[in-house]
C-alpha cells in the first residue's frame, strides 16, 4: 500500500511538468487541438460506468489536467502579450462552452477514497485561473457554478492540511477581486432559504489557527469586513447568519484564560511592562495578542453594525466576566501579572477599534460596590513591583490624551474649585509673565546637590552639574529640559484641541458629553457616535455615564458652595491625592518607583488646561488645608533630604556617586534605545515614540522577562532590596550586578533621591516656563 501512503497525485513534492514559456513559438491552433485532445482523454475516463475509479484512472485524469493547465496558461499569457482580450482564448472558450469544470466536479464526487486528492487538483486549477484572469471569469456561469459547488463541499467537510492551504489561498484571491469589484459580491451569496456568504463561512473556521494558514485566513476575513462597509448586504449576512462576534470574543477569552497567572521570570527591579519581545517569547501571550489585534482590526474596518456588535460582546463576554475578575485576584504576583496584561491590552487597542469599550470598562465598572478604577489607583501605594505596573498603566491611560479619561481622573474634582480656599475661587488662573513659578521650583532643589567642585565622569569626560551648563549629558542640561517641555506641551495641545471644555474653572462641565469627548478629542474614529444615535438607542454599557455623573457632581458641589461655603470640604480627587501622598514617601520608595512616579506627575503637568496646570505648577494658589500641594511636598522633601545629607561626613562623595550612577544609567538607556529599538509599526507598540523622548525614565527594553546574555538588564536574576546597609562586592558577577542595580544603603539611597529631586525640579521648572511662553504666544495672536 505504499502507493496509497505516498501516491504521486497527492504528494506535494512530486515533480511538476514544466509549463510552456510564453516566449516559445507555438501555433495557437496546435495548442488548442492539444488542449481538446487531453480533455477527450479525461472525458473517456470520467464517462466510464464503473462504480469507483481506480488509482490509475485518477492518476490519468490528474496528469491530463496538468497538461491542460499548462496549455491554458500558455494561451492566456500569449493573448495578454498581444493585447487581445482574454475572451478570445480558444482554450478558455472551450473550457467554458463544454462545461468542463462542472463535469470534472461531478466526477470528483464519485472518486471514493481519492475525493480529497481530486478536490485538491480542482482547487489548484481554480487558483491558477483566478490569478491569471482576475475577475473576468467570475461573470461566466460555467466557471462560477462549479466553483461555488466546490467551495460548498469544502465548507461541509474538513479538508486535509494540504487542501486547506490551497483553499485559503484561493479564497484570499477571491476576496481581493471582490474588493476591487464590489458588485460581484452577490454572486457568492446564496439566497436559497437563508442568505449565506460561502467565502466568509469557510474562512471563519480558520480564525483562531496559529499558523500561516490562519494568518492568511484572517487577512481574507478582514477583506470581507471591509466589503461589509462597502455593501450593507454583506454586513447583514454576517450578523444574521454567522456567529462571528461570539466566536471572536469567546476565543479571546479562552486564550486569556491559559495565560500564565504569574510571570515568574521577572528578575529585575525596574521591570514595569511587557515588551514586544516578551510577547514573542511567551507563546500563549503571542497567540492572545494576535487574536486581540485581529478583533481590534475587525472593529476598525467592518461595517458599524458589526463593529458595535463586536464591542458589545467584548464588553459583556470578555471585559466584565474575564478581565475584571483576573484583576481582582488576591495574590500580589497575580495582580502584578493581570495589571501588566491590562496595560498591554490598552497599548494594543489604542488604534480605533476596541478602545471605546475598554475605556468604558475601566472608567465605569464596579465590583462588590467598589469602582475598578479606584482599585487600580490604590495599587500605586502597594509593594514596589505592583506599584510600578500600576504607574505604567496610568501612564498609558494619560498618554491617550482622551478627555474622558482626564475628566474622570482629575477635572471632575478640580472643576468645582473646592480644592481652593474661598478667597481664591474668583482669582483663578493668573498669568505668570515673570515666570515666578519657574524660579520657585528651581529654589526647591536640594541644597546638598550644589557641589561646585564635583565633576562626575561620563565616558572619561567631566560633566558639570548646574542649571544652565552646556554638558553632554541630558541630566542638568536645562536647555534640553526646555526643548523637551516645549515639544510635549505642543503635542498635547494639538491632541486636546477638540476637547469640549477648556477647564478654566469658570465654565460648567454640565454640557460635557463624554461620548463626544471620546470621539472628538482622541481622534479615534471608532469612538465617534453618529448624530442619529442618541443615548436611548445605544446599549447601556456603550453610553458613557461620566457626563451624567459629572453633571450631578457639579450641581451638588455648586450647591455646597452656595449653601455653606465655609463648611465645604474640597479635594483634588483620589488620583492626584494618591500620587502626591506617594510622593511624600519618596525616601521610602524604590528608586524605580520614584522615576515612574515623578514621570507621571510631570506628564500631568504637560496638560495646558488651567485647572490642572495651576494646581501642579502655580505656587501662588492657596489650597484647602486637606488638599495636598506639590510645592509644599517638594519643600518638605528638600528640607528632609538636606538635613539628612548635611549630617553625613562623606556627603560630597555620596552625591558624586549618586550623580555618576544616574549618568551611567542614562548612558545605558541611550545605548539600549539605539541598539534595541522597538518596531514603530507594531500594533502593540505604544502610541508615543519612546526613542524620541530624551528624558525617558526607563529603557524600552525589547526583552524584559527572559534571561538573555545579549541584554545587559537581564543578565542577573537576583533582585536587589530597596535599602541595604552594605554593598557586598565578593566576585566579578556581583560587582557587575551592583553596578547596574545597586543595593543602596540608607545614605546612598537618600543621595540618589536628592539627585533625582534636583533633576525633577528642573523638569517641572521647564514645564512652567514653557507654559508661560505658550500662554503669552496665544495671548498676542
Amino acid at each position: 500500500m505504499d502507493w496509497l501512503r505516498n501516491n504521486p497525485f497527492i504528494n506535494p513534492n512530486r515533480q511538476q511538468r514544466a509549463l510552456m514559456s510564453p516566449e516559445e513559438e507555438c501555433d495557437p491552433s496546435a495548442c488548442y487541438d492539444s488542449f481538446r485532445e487531453h480533455w477527450q482523454q479525461v472525458l473517456k475516463i470520467i464517462q466510464r460506468n464503473q462504480q469507483l475509479p481506480s488509482h490509475d484512472d485518477v492518476l490519468g485524469v490528474v496528469n491530463h489536467l496538468e497538461q491542460m493547465v499548462s496549455l491554458l496558461l500558455y494561451d492566456i499569457k500569449k493573448f495578454k502579450q498581444i493585447a487581445i482580450p482574454l475572451a478570445t482564448s480558444q482554450c478558455l472558450e472551450y473550457l467554458l462552452s463544454e462545461n468542463l469544470l462542472d463535469k470534472l466536479y461531478e466526477w470528483g464526487k464519485r472518486t471514493g477514497q481519492y475525493v480529497n486528492a481530486v478536490k485538491l487538483e480542482q482547487l489548484k486549477l481554480y487558483d491558477m485561473l483566478v490569478s491569471q484572469s482576475r475577475h473576468l471569469l467570475l461573470v461566466h456561469e460555467p466557471f462560477l457554478r462549479p466553483l461555488l459547488k466546490l467551495l460548498e463541499s469544502c465548507q461541509k467537510d474538513v479538508p486535509p492540511r494540504a487542501t486547506e492551504k490551497i483553499l485559503v489561498g484561493l479564497l484570499y484571491q477571491l476576496c481581493i477581486l471582490l474588493m476591487q469589484n464590489v458588485d460581484l459580491v452577490d454572486l457568492f451569496i446564496k439566497k436559497e432559504q437563508r442568505s449565506r456568504f460561502v467565502i466568509f463561512n469557510i474562512l471563519i473556521n480558520f480564525v483562531h489557527r496559529d499558523d500561516s494558514i490562519g494568518m492568511q485566513a484572517r487577512d481574507a476575513l478582514l477583506l470581507c469586513m471591509s466589503l461589509s462597509k462597502k455593501k450593507k448586504s454583506i454586513a447583514d449576512v454576517i450578523l444574521d447568519q454567522t456567529n462571528l462576534c461570539i466566536l471572536l470574543v469567546s476565543g479571546l477569552g479562552g486564550l486569556y484564560s491559559v495565560l500564565p497567572h504569574v510571570l515568574t521570570d521577572i528578575t529585575v527591579p525596574d521591570w514595569y511592562r511587557l515588551t514586544p519581545d516578551d510577547v514573542k517569547d511567551i507563546k500563549d501571550l503571542s497567540t492572545f495578542i494576535t487574536s486581540l489585534e485581529f478583533c481590534n482590526a475587525v472593529a476598525q474596518v467592518a461595517h458599524p453594525t458589526i463593529a458595535n456588535d463586536l464591542q458589545e460582546f467584548m464588553h459583556k463576554g470578555f471585559l466584565i466576566p474575564i478581565l475584571g475578575p483576573a484583576l481582582l485576584q488576591t495574590s500580589i504576583q497575580e495582580q502584578v501579572t493581570a495589571t501588566a496584561y491590562l496595560e498591554l491590552i490598552l497599548r494594543t487597542v489604542t488604534h480605533p477599534g476596541l478602545l471605546y469599550p475598554l475605556l468604558q470598562f475601566l472608567l465605569q465598572m464596579e465590583y462588590d460596590g467598589q469602582r475598578l478604577l479606584l482599585i487600580l489607583m490604590k495599587r500605586i501605594n502597594s509593594e514596589p513591583q505592583l506599584s510600578l505596573v500600576a504607574l505604567a498603566l496610568f501612564e498609558s491611560l494619560i498618554d491617550l490624551n482622551c478627555e474622558d479619561v482626564v475628566l474622570e481622573l482629575v477635572f471632575q474634582y478640580l472643576s468645582p474649585c473646592l480644592h481652593l480656599m474661598l478667597s481664591q475661587r474668583r482669582l483663578l488662573l493668573p498669568l505668570d509673565p515673570q515666570c515666578q513659578n519657574f524660579e520657585r521650583l528651581l529654589s526647591l532643589a536640594p541644597s546638598c546637590c550644589e557641589i561646585p567642585s564635583a565633576s562626575p565622569q561620563l565616558d572619561g569626560r567631566p560633566v558639570h552639574w548646574n542649571h544652565y551648563g552646556g554638558q553632554q549629558s541630558l541630566y542638568g542640561n536645562f536647555h534640553a529640559y526646555l526643548c523637551d517641555a516645549r515639544n510635549k506641551i505642543n503635542l498635547c495641545q494639538v491632541a486636546c484641541a477638540q476637547w469640549t471644555n477648556a477647564y478654566t474653572g469658570c465654565e460648567s462641565i454640565e454640557n460635557n458629553t463624554s461620548i463626544n469627548s471620546l470621539g472628538e478629542s482622541s481622534g479615534y474614529a471608532s469612538l465617534k457616535v453618529k448624530a442619529e444615535n442618541n443615548d436611548e438607542n445605544l446599549p447601556a454599557w456603550q453610553v458613557s455615564q461620566s457626563s451624567i455623573q459629572n453633571r450631578k457632581l457639579y450641581t451638588e458641589n455648586r450647591k455646597i458652595v452656595e449653601d455653606d461655603c465655609l463648611k465645604a470640604s474640597g479635594t483634588a480627587g483620589p488620583f492626584l491625592t494618591i500620587l502626591l501622598e506617594k510622593l511624600k514617601l519618596l525616601l521610602n520608595n524604590t528608586f524605580y518607583v520614584n522615576l515612574h512616579l515623578t514621570g507621571l506627575i510631570s506628564r500631568l503637568a504637560v496638560y495646558s488646561q488651567p485647572l490642572l496646570r495651576t494646581y501642579l505648577l502655580d505656587h501662588s494658589l492657596v489650597l484647602q488645608p486637606n488638599v495636598p500641594s506639590l510645592f509644599q511636598i517638594l519643600g518638605a522633601l528638600k528640607q528632609t533630604v538636606d538635613e539628612y545629607m548635611f549630617r553625613q561626613p562623606d556627603r560630597l562623595s555620596l552625591i558624586e556617586q549618586a550623580k555618576n550612577f544616574m549618568l551611567d544609567r542614562e548612558a545605558r538607556l541611550v545605548n539600549a534605545r539605539r541598539n534595541e529599538r522597538v518596531d514603530r509599526n507594531s500594533l502593540y507598540s505604544n502610541t508615543t515614540n519612546e526613542t524620541e523622548q530624551p528624558f525617558q525614565r526607563n529603557s524600552p527594553k525589547r526583552r524584559s522577562l527572559t534571561s538573555s546574555l545579549s541584554s545587559i538588564s537581564n543578565m542577573f536574576s537576583r533582585r536587589p532590596s530597596q535599602i541595604e546597609t552594605t554593598i557586598p562586592l565578593t566576585n566579578h558577577s556581583e560587582e557587575v550586578e551592583t553596578t547596574i542595580y545597586p543595593k543602596f544603603n540608607e545614605a546612598q539611597h537618600v543621595a540618589v533621591c536628592a539627585v533625582l529631586l534636583d533633576e525633577w525640579v528642573k523638569e517641572l521648572a521647564a514645564l512652567a516656563q514653557e507654559h508661560t511662553i505658550s500662554q503669552l504666544a496665544a495671548f498676542f495672536k
